[in-house]
């Protein structure tokens, strides 16, 4: 049944010649967002088609080489459009293509000097759809480009989404998706169906659909959140044709651009006891946030899992932005379940803002899972934890510290805001490498905080004395500022952030001192307020400053200049009935240690706001300074 289902979708193409189209989509993009008063203003034009493979023919080889793939002349609309008229072409570069769904898939960029102050449509005509259930005819791909200045004095960039060219549905199965979408300016989109008589606002009536408009019926779309919801019956095409639109504002009745999306969804027949398709599982999360820098080289692992036992993995289609290359379906040796596939791409200069690199794969079933998207946020780049192997560091408390250690903190290049899926601070025991203690930084907002270039986090855990731990970050435990947060880097190596339990019973066989059993400690404890804004110094250590240079953590010991801060502030608490005596004995032989290193064990945040109190750790610190350098003394 796979197999005729295909055969009758390539046989319908061939059919009809003219069925070549497949969807597409519009967007664009100020050259110089932040730059006021341009005239012209110089408009970054993306457009994205999917046509029939047997009538636009796209490989491996057509990608490396840069070969296009459609054809065809996109029109502006409205008295505003100066000379712009008609340009060509809609031949734009191959990205992407699929030997089981016969597609090639291209995207391409091109300047327009617009005036300012203007509003114009543009829209890509032709014929015809493959033969459809409902509508059918020519084809509209309508947007509309605005060079108004928007209320915070940037120009504005319009939303981009994207979807696979055709969706498969299972006759007789539900099925809910989300329609992709991201805007660089952090602005709220919502989700329309398209019109054939919208409206431009210089009185111009731009067709956004032609012959499928409202061509889906039974599916809803929720507008606020994109979602789509249909219930597969009847077997066939489907076109769909949606509107992104983005507002600055919540109270804004008028968008500020308009970006189409057409696809295709077919509902076939499946007689098969498997009703799981295959899904995209990582290594990045659905949805993540990536932030890259202008000719930096990417390389992602794609992972996918089918859904039953005996399906494997045919076919990823992917919809991915010029230049990037794909690497082969590749089956796990160790879960024969497990698909992994490489992404590799250098952004240029011009991909900056958003870029939606998107997978769809289908199983040997022919059953296709949810089209899953990851942003790259081009010339953004993500904030990182900063690493430095000094005893005063960005991270705070290392070293040795008390059982009652709870309170910890880490500097970042930039500032940080809470994950919006989840990340895990994991804290681990050096001698056996086993996970002791988590915090989930996406939803425990008792524990963990975010604060300007800072994140601190509480615990609840009684460290066991004299052992050794250390702490490490999922993805995306600490995400940017800006509009999709983009995501840190995780931190697996051992060696980031290790810290020891001070042994009491081993100090006090610190030779020439003991202490007496009756020493009571009486804490006073406060837990201080946690601001959300700007950093809180009631947390720092006394003494513990940020070095003139740190690195943000990479695990591979690159590094680079990065933000300098000095803090300073002291933590109380109240002691009570301490009482300690020294006495003078004959010896054994111990480790000589020489001053210098005294000094840098009593530099060491041994506690912080926690059941110790500063004043004791430095009394105990200059008895025992005063002891080695009384000895010294007297040998000289």
């Amino acid at each position: 049944m796979q197999g005729l289902h295909y055969l009758l979708y390539i046989w319908l193409g061939i059919a009809i010649e003219a069925s070549h189209y497949r969807g597409g989509t519009f967007t664009w993009k100020p050259v110089s967002p932040q730059i006021p008063n341009q005239n012209p203003v110089s408009i970054s034009f993306t457009q994205r088609h999917a046509w029939r493979r047997g009538y636009y023919y796209c490989n491996q080889t057509t990608i490396d080489s840069g070969g296009t793939v459609g054809a065809g002349d996109i029109c502006c609309l409205g008295t505003q459009c100066g000379s712009l008229s008609c340009f060509p072409s809609t031949a734009v570069p191959c990205t992407d293509f699929s030997v089981s769904q016969d597609t090639s898939a291209g995207q391409g960029s091109l300047i327009l000097n617009l005036s300012p102050n203007i509003k114009i449509a543009l829209t890509f005509t032709g014929g015809d759809w493959i033969t459809l259930q409902n509508g059918g005819g020519r084809w509209a791909v309508t947007t509309q480009i605005s060079t108004y200045m928007r209320a915070d004095g940037h120009y504005n960039t319009a939303p981009i989404s994207a979807m696979v060219p055709v969706k498969l549905l299972r006759q007789g199965f539900s099925y809910t998706w989300l329609i992709p979408t991201a805007d660089t300016d952090g602005d709220t989109v919502k989700c329309r169906w398209a019109s054939a008589t919208a409206t431009v606002p210089t009185n111009v009536v731009a067709d956004e659909c032609a012959g499928i408009c409202n061509t889906f019926p039974g599916a809803t779309l929720n507008s606020s959140s994109c979602m789509m919801t249909y219930t597969a019956s009847t077997v066939g095409f489907w076109a769909v044709s949606l509107m992104m639109e983005d507002y600055e504002f919540t109270w804004q009745t008028s968008p500020l651009s308009s970006t189409p999306l057409q696809f295709i969804v077919e509902v076939y027949i499946l007689n098969s006891p498997c009703i799981v398709g295959p899904s995209y599982t990582g290594a990045r999360p659905a949805g993540a946030c990536v932030g890259v820098d202008i000719n930096q080289i990417v390389v992602e692992q794609a992972i996918f899992t089918v859904g039953c036992s005996g399906a494997t993995l045919t076919d990823v289609i992917t919809t991915s932005p010029p230049g990037m290359t794909r690497g082969t379906i590749t089956q796990s040796t160790s879960n024969p379940l497990e698909y992994t596939m490489s992404m590799t791409w250098t952004p240029p200069a011009s991909a900056w803002g958003s870029n939606l690199v998107c997978y769809t794969p289908i199983d040997s079933l022919g059953q296709q899972g949810n089209t899953q998207c990851v942003t790259y946020l081009v010339a953004v780049t993500a904030p990182e934890l900063i690493y430095t192997s000094y005893v005063n560091g960005s991270m705070s408390p290392i070293g040795t510290v008390m059982s009652t250690q709870n309170v910890w903190r880490v500097e970042c290049t930039k500032a940080v805001n809470r994950p919006s899926t989840a990340a895990y601070i994991r804290f681990y025991q050096s001698s056996t490498a086993t996970q002791v203690y988590a915090l989930d930084a996406s939803t425990d907002t008792t524990h963990v905080f975010y604060s300007n270039f800072t994140l601190i986090f509480f615990t609840n855990y009684a460290w066991t004395p004299g052992q050794s731990y250390y702490i490490l970050f999922d993805n995306g435990v600490v995400t940017g500022t800006e509009f999709c947060g983009p995501q840190s880097k995780p931190i697996l190596d051992p060696t980031f952030w290790p810290f020891n339990i001070f042994n009491s019973v081993a100090f006090s066989n610190l030779t020439g001192m003991t202490t007496s059993s009756t020493t009571t400690i009486i804490p006073n404890i406060t837990t201080p307020a946690i601001s959300t804004t700007t950093a809180n110094p009631a947390i720092t250590t006394t003494g513990i400053t940020v070095p003139s240079s740190t690195t943000p953590y990479t695990g591979i010991g690159t590094s680079s200049t990065v933000r300098t801060t000095t803090t300073t502030s002291t933590s109380t608490t109240s002691i009570t009935s301490t009482t300690s005596t020294t006495t003078t004995t004959t010896m054994p032989a111990v480790q000589i240690l020489q001053p210098s290193d005294i000094v840098k064990k009593c530099e060491q945040p041994v506690i912080i706001g926690t059941l110790l109190s500063t004043t004791v750790v430095g009394a105990i610190c200059l008895v025992i300074y005063g002891v080695f350098m009384a000895r010294i003394a007297a040998s000289m």
